[in-house]
């Protein structure tokens, strides 16, 4: 496998070397993303606020969900010439994952490349930090595809969330910038319309309490979903499970999925979030949602992936190994806020909705 990712990578250099010759598009701004194959809601609130600045402004998109190379072998070498085509002409590249494309290849110094990834929280480990665990990529293919290699700026949710990040991406803190994700303004600037919107579809959430549980990917088949739904008086509670996009979780219960919303959505109508070690907490803090972390298998996942923040430190009270203790804890309702205050002054830097301005700002001050 290591002599096919050579060769991959030495044609890849190759055929971008005459490609630059093309002519720069100093009004072209370049989006990929390996994550999903349509546009994410960061992208698109980027584009709008772009095209908003500036009329002459012109966005390419190109996003497929890529989760193994080989699974769709004619179809990914076709994105990745159509990503380094696009690479060579374009003045400003925005990127929210890991892309070869971008990290293989020598780019011209005129394309400012930036990495804005795709979560505001860096609780668990991720990118470099996971290389030869078990979650994580193969070292040697890593090596070989130069991971996370030629970006010129990464954006952060924070300076406390920065350092993590550094890590992660194997850059200085002199590379990020801590305005925070697009999705951080949809949220402050929609909670309303979107609660309506949620409600008219789904009656039900109106007339109980409403608990999100919306757990992170995980490689392990070790899910204990169904032990949580058990403990949940669903007479008295409304409870939405939403998988990670990259898992299916497996229930038989009555529960909702509310399939029509994100999970981010669905946090504005939520009056407690339940996850692990999703950046969806940090997301929650934003709107001072009462979030609790179920986390069964802390010492393991600590142990195979790895964690940045210590939860019990960070959130006391409000980290639970079982599922009853959890739901009993909802019973109560007696939640201290200081607590989600404190978190989301530390982790979110930006709070007054202008992230994606300060994203656009930057990006149109590159161009220049």
């Amino acid at each position: 496998m290591s002599i096919f990712y050579y060769l991959i990578k030495f044609v890849c250099k190759f055929l971008y070397f005459f490609m630059k010759l093309k002519k720069t598009d100093n009004n072209k701004i370049l989006f990929i993303s390996r994550l999903d194959s349509k546009k994410s809601l960061d992208f698109s609130l980027i584009e709008k606020k772009l095209t908003e600045e500036n009329k002459n402004i012109k966005c390419v998109f190109l996003c497929k969900r890529v989760t193994s190379f080989t699974a769709d072998f004619i179809g990914n070498i076709k994105y990745t010439l159509s990503c380094l085509s696009n690479l060579a002409n374009s003045r400003v590249c925005i990127t929210d994952s890991f892309v070869p494309a971008i990290s293989v290849c020598k780019h011209k110094k005129n394309l400012k490349i930036i990495q804005i990834w795709h979560s505001m929280g860096a609780i668990k480990k991720f990118a470099l930090q996971t290389i030869g665990n078990k979650s994580g990529r193969d070292e040697k293919t890593s090596l070989i595809l130069n991971m996370h290699k030629g970006y010129d700026y990464i954006i952060s949710g924070s300076k406390a969330m920065t350092k993590y990040f550094a890590k992660a991406f194997g850059y200085s803190t002199k590379h990020f910038l801590n305005f925070g994700l697009p999705r951080i303004d949809y949220l402050l600037n929609n909670e309303k319309d979107l609660k309506k919107k949620i409600i008219k579809e789904y009656p039900i959430l109106k007339s109980k309490k409403t608990i999100l549980y919306a757990p992170t990917f995980r490689t392990t088949n070790d899910d204990k979903t169904v032990d949580l739904i058990e403990c949940f008086d669903l007479n008295k509670y409304n409870l939405i499970v939403k998988a990670h996009a990259r898992q299916e979780l497996k229930f038989n219960n009555n529960v909702l999925t509310c399939d029509k919303f994100s999970a981010l959505d669905l946090i504005s109508v939520s009056d407690y979030i339940i996850t692990d070690y999703s950046g969806i907490a940090i997301e929650a803090a934003i709107l001072d949602k009462k979030t609790l972390y179920y986390v069964y298998d802390y010492d393991e996942y600590k142990k195979n992936n790895g964690l940045n923040i210590d939860l019990y430190k960070e959130m006391p009270g409000c980290v639970f190994n079982d599922a009853k203790k959890l739901y009993k804890y909802i019973e109560k309702d007696k939640y201290d806020m200081k607590k989600i205050y404190n978190y989301k002054n530390k982790f979110i830097d930006v709070q007054d909705g202008s992230s994606t301005k300060k994203i656009v700002d930057f990006v149109i001050k590159c161009m220049e």
